[in-house]
């Protein structure tokens, strides 16, 4: 398969290589020229290739030129006399329930859902297609992602509009004059969490649907997507306007149809995850890209590419709004607005003024010989738990760690479980006795004894959301208490089903990681623990101040969003560090003051851009060797116009059994220094067994 770009003229003539095209895959676009463009400085701006891009963009179904569904649609054909009907009744009771059944039907009907529900077989209904009684007929069939019975509960919950605010209000206005210039512009939407900034997105998709444009509408985790496309599609639908769903979990089928929906003009609004900025919304007027902030925008494959400044980028040639949401934005964006290229507008309360939850910070340095003895549970969080319970009043457990235990350990000899592949302990979990590595994903057997000395008292280290959903159960043995991670929710809706359950009660606590973090609604939770405040703020990476706070201000704004009061519990080593001293409080402004003298001081993002360049392969020395060449041939060429720290092996020296070391480029501009990196890049001679890859802008620096 290929992909035409452009058409040649004579003078780009001779071609080394000549095919012939020997069939059309769509007979429309399946890029549009904003979308070619878009391309064309991704390959630039993030050092890719022209195949790793159009993958990322078209997705592996339309790639492939999957068809449309077509069914089998059954119709009555030949209306029966009264004799003949008395007669297939008494012969044939089956056809005559069948014939019964379809002639008080007013359109036609799929064949396989009709005859699973009457409970007849394949030849009772080809005997009356026989005979003319019953027409049978192919009908395209359209795959819809999140219509069935799950998405009409979570629409009872969608279908109000309410009253904006006064803040709302001037928000919205200001977005919509934006919008009525038809010229590019960013707005940073920075709202406490429940001040409503959902409904002001919504203004801005229908002012755009007003005068026929289009609009993605960009959310961090897949969990968030059923609920904003229910909000969505209930209120489109009193104007007639149809939205889709884009993100990886769908079926094949359901991502084709979103896309084709899209491409023929059919939809006009696309709600999902990072891929869905390359969604082929005609006359796309604006882009919103909820929860900004977010790690999960960044893509760690190639095309290494940031959904939020793609959605920028992408703003910028269609001359679009870009509309970027948070409770706690990015400091890039925040240093952007400092500098006059993006308008902010601000919602500093919550809908209806309801207040803030109250912060406690519990110091596990007092509490850790209780929660020890509780599992997880220090008897502070404990006692809340049990309030809440007592009340009928539903809470969250926040753990960004998955499994059981973090890692499993030999107190006689210090043997450590790690993964043969990669340089990480092996996180057990105790469902089915295995443990894993998070990386690779390999998994063994718990050993009954170490195998490094044979002793038999082998101890589980550390927690994971497993084993708080054990001490939860112990605290609680008759609540039901439901866990959400990539573990508990791998098959494809799942996650769907648990937080519909959630939602309308039958569920008492919901433990989870972070695909419960964020951006949910759900009035009746008054309570939010964070069983581990310390494992974000510990990391070797200059954003894990930011990231922990931003981490707490989310988290902590599920709980108190409806007519009851919240609290949040913070269990933590280190009560007194500023992201958790700072998110109690609820000042950002202090918080922000404080992390940006400090990147200042130290010249880190936003004030200067960084690319981190990592080698890897499976003999450590020749990495080692290569990476010095590269470091030193690149200092000799681009001399004091970029930074350049390292060598130094990667924090996770080992992955997947390759050994990786990295390079760290600062520079004040990436589109004045890469285009140097990546062209002496090309002529650098390297051993087949080494390969290396460039991230710009990282996110994750292990």
């Amino acid at each position: 398969m290929g992909i035409v770009c452009r058409l040649g003229s004579e003078s780009d003539l001779p071609f080394k290589k000549l095919r012939t095209l020997t069939q059309e895959v769509y007979p429309f676009p399946v890029l549009s020229e904003d979308l070619l463009k878009l391309a064309t400085w991704m390959q630039d701006y993030y050092a890719a290739s022209a195949e790793a891009v159009f993958e990322t963009m078209i997705p592996a179904p339309i790639r492939r030129g999957l068809k449309p569904k077509r069914i089998k649609m059954l119709r009555v054909g030949t209306s029966l006399k009264a004799a003949d009907q008395a007669a297939l009744q008494k012969r044939a009771p089956k056809q005559a329930v069948l014939y019964d059944f379809l002639k008080m039907q007013t359109q036609p009907m799929a064949r396989v859902k009709v005859l699973r529900r009457l409970n007849i077989g394949a030849a009772s209904c080809d005997a009356l297609i026989e005979k003319g009684w019953v027409l049978e007929t192919l009908q395209r069939e359209t795959r819809i992602a999140y219509d069935d019975a799950l998405a009409r509960m979570e629409q009872t919950a969608a279908a109000t509009a309410f009253a904006l605010t006064d803040e709302q209000a001037a928000a919205a206005a200001d977005v919509a004059k934006s919008l009525e210039q038809e010229k590019f512009a960013v707005h940073l939407l920075q709202g406490v969490t429940g001040s409503g900034k959902t409904e002001v997105y919504l203004q801005a998709i229908f002012k755009v649907i007003e005068h026929g444009g289009g609009a993605i509408f960009l959310v961090p985790e897949v969990a968030l997507t059923p609920q904003t496309v229910s909000r969505l599609r209930t209120r489109l639908a009193k104007i007639g306007v149809e939205a889709v769903v884009w993100h990886s979990r769908l079926t094949e089928g359901e991502r084709f149809d979103a896309w084709e929906a899209l491409a023929r003009g059919k939809a006009r609004v696309v709600v999902g995850a990072r891929s869905a900025v390359f969604a082929p919304v005609h006359n796309l007027r604006l882009i919103i890209v909820d929860e900004e902030h977010e790690p999960a925008y960044k893509q760690e494959e190639t095309p290494r590419y940031h959904g939020r400044d793609a959605a920028v980028y992408r703003s910028l040639l269609c001359k679009a709004v870009c509309v970027l949401g948070s409770a706690t934005p990015s400091l890039e964006s925040l240093y952007n607005v400092e500098q006059g290229k993006y308008r902010v507008n601000k919602l500093t309360h919550r809908v209806d003024n309801r207040q803030l939850p109250t912060m406690h910070v519990v110091d596990l340095r007092r509490e850790a010989p209780k929660a020890l003895e509780n599992g997880t549970l220090s008897s502070f969080l404990a006692e809340k738990l049990l309030e809440r319970f007592e009340r009928r009043e539903q809470s969250i457990l926040f753990l960004n760690r998955r499994g059981y235990a973090r890692s499993v350990i030999c107190p006689e000899c210090g043997y450590v479980a790690e993964c043969r592949e990669c340089s990480l302990a092996l996180t057990y979990h105790q469902s089915d006795e295995k443990l894993r590595c998070h990386l690779c994903h390999h998994e063994e057997r718990m050993p009954k004894a170490c195998p490094s000395c044979g002793g038999v008292g082998i101890h589980r280290r550390g927690q994971g959301t497993q084993r708080v959903e054990a001490s939860v159960r112990r605290l609680l043995p008759s609540a039901r208490i439901v866990r959400m991670d990539a573990d508990a929710v791998q098959k494809g809706q799942e996650f769907r089903k648990i937080l519909a359950d959630f939602r309308v009660g039958k569920i008492d606590v919901l433990v989870g990681t972070q695909m419960i973090g964020k951006g949910l609604d759900f009035p009746n939770v008054t309570l939010v623990g964070i069983v581990d405040a310390d494992l974000s703020l510990h990391l070797p990476d200059f954003r894990a101040s930011e990231r922990t706070f931003q981490l707490l201000v989310q988290v902590s704004g599920r709980a108190g969003r409806g007519d009851r009061a919240g609290e949040v519990v913070v269990q933590t080593f280190t009560p007194h560090s500023a992201p958790i001293q700072f998110a109690r409080h609820a000042n950002f402004e202090g918080f922000l003051s404080e992390e940006l003298a400090q990147r200042k001081a130290f010249h880190y993002p936003p004030y200067r851009r960084l690319v981190r360049h990592v080698f890897q392969g499976r003999n450590p020395d020749k990495v080692s060797f290569f990476i010095e060449q590269w470091a030193r041939r690149l200092e000799e060429a681009l001399g004091d116009t970029v930074e350049i720290r390292g060598p130094t092996p990667a924090p996770l020296e080992r992955v997947r059994g390759a050994y990786r070391f990295q390079l760290w480029y600062f520079m004040q501009s990436i589109t004045a220094s890469l285009p140097r990196i990546t062209v002496l890049r090309k002529a650098f001679a390297m051993d087949n067994d080494v390969r290396d890859l460039l991230d710009i802008d990282p996110l994750n620096l292990l």
